[in-house]
C-alpha cells in the first residue's frame, strides 16, 4: 500500500494566478503560508512560517482564480510530485504540491474584493 497526500490550512501570500495551456486547460498557482507553533524547552511559545507553492488544474483552478486573493484562508488537500528540468546544463530538482481539493474558509478575491464561493471546489 502507498500513500501520497498533503493537507494544509493557511493563507495565500499573493493573488492566485491562472493560465491556460495551448489545449485550453486551466492551471492555477498560488503561494500558501502555513504557521507552525510549539513550546521550546523553557516553555516559551515559538512560531515559524512555512511557504508552499500550490498548483491545481481544471475547474478547481478556474475557481481559485475567481475566489482566491492574497489573505484568503483555505484548507488544501492533494498530492506531492517530484519535478526536474534542465537549467544551464544542470538538472534542477523540485517538489510540486498539487491541490485536488480546496475548501474556502475565508476568501478575498484577487484585487481585494470579498466573495463567498461554494466549498469543496
Amino acid at each position: 500500500m502507498s500513500l501520497n497526500k498533503f493537507q494544509f490550512i493557511g493563507n495565500l501570500t499573493r493573488d492566485s494566478e491562472v493560465r491556460y495551456t495551448p489545449g485550453g486547460d486551466a492551471r492555477a498557482v498560488f503561494d500558501l503560508g502555513v504557521n507552525q507553533t510549539w513550546r521550546d524547552a523553557a516553555g516559551v511559545k515559538q512560531e515559524k512560517s512555512n511557504f508552499f507553492r500550490i498548483k491545481c488544474w481544471g475547474k478547481t483552478a478556474e475557481n481559485a482564480g475567481k475566489y482566491l486573493g492574497k489573505g484568503s484562508k483555505v484548507f488544501v488537500e492533494g498530492r506531492i510530485e517530484n519535478t526536474e528540468h534542465q537549467k544551464d546544463g544542470q538538472t534542477v530538482y523540485g517538489t510540486d504540491f498539487v491541490a485536488e481539493y480546496i475548501e474556502y474558509l475565508e476568501t478575498k478575491t484577487p484585487g481585494g474584493r470579498n466573495s463567498a464561493p461554494a466549498n469543496g471546489e
